[in-house]
Order: C-alpha cells, then sequence, then structure tokens
C-alpha cells in the first residue's frame, strides 16, 4: 500500500481520521480518499487537512511533529483550564494568573506524556 505524505505524518501524530476531519472541517470520506490518493480531491480540502497535520502546502513548510503535539497539547489544556477556571469562578475559588498558567503546563504535559491520541478528543 502506498503511503501519501499527509497519511505518514497522521499516523506520526497519531490522530484518527475522524478527529482530522472535525478539525479540519472535511467530510471524513474525502480525508480517506484524499489519504490514500489526494489526486481526485480539491486543493482546499487538502490545504485544510495538511494545516492540520501541519503542513502548509503553499509554501512546502512543515511544522515538527512534536511542535504540532505540543501545540495541540497547550490548545486542549487551555481548554481544560478555562473550564475549570469558569467552575471555581462560580465557586469563588479561582485561581490567581500564575496559578492558572501552571494549571495550563501540568495540563499540557500530562497530555504530552499519556496516549497522543488523546490530544485528539473533541474537547
Amino acid at each position: 500500500m502506498i503511503q501519501t505524505i499527509l497519511n505518514k505524518r497522521r499516523r506520526r501524530l497519531r490522530i484518527t481520521v475522524p478527529a482530522l476531519a472535525r478539525m479540519s472541517g472535511v467530510p471524513t470520506a474525502t480525508v480517506r480518499q484524499l489519504l490514500v490518493d489526494p489526486t481526485g480531491v480539491r486543493f482546499e480540502h487538502v490545504v485544510a487537512v495538511g494545516r492540520v497535520l501541519g503542513l502548509d502546502l503553499a509554501t512546502a513548510r512543515r511544522v515538527s511533529v512534536n511542535r504540532v503535539l505540543r501545540d495541540r497539547a497547550l490548545a486542549k489544556a487551555r481548554y481544560v483550564a478555562r473550564f475549570v477556571q469558569g467552575t471555581q469562578g462560580l465557586e469563588a475559588a479561582a485561581v490567581d494568573p500564575a496559578g492558572y498558567e501552571r494549571i495550563i503546563q501540568v495540563a499540557a504535559q500530562a497530555l504530552l506524556a499519556g496516549n497522543k491520541r488523546k490530544l485528539w478528543d473533541e474537547d
């Protein structure tokens, strides 16, 4: 089976096809087709999927896999921290900005240390 650059990158990032479709806004069937043979897929779909995978097809730049994973971990950690902060704020137990940043850093480290697929689960 021939592996495209996009599919190799997807496997290295450990992102599932449904998660890739959700994050890129491209239908799942189109993402599956694109990963096998991108020649029959609209270019804007290829670009959208490439962007999620850290590939800028317009400039041929690649973001390192570690950077993509770290950025995703931070984004997910910020989401969790906002949720916790909002809940704590309702209970009048919210943390200061430095504590909030520590929550983000600890959560991101935990996400990176665990199963990478959890990075791509729905928020």
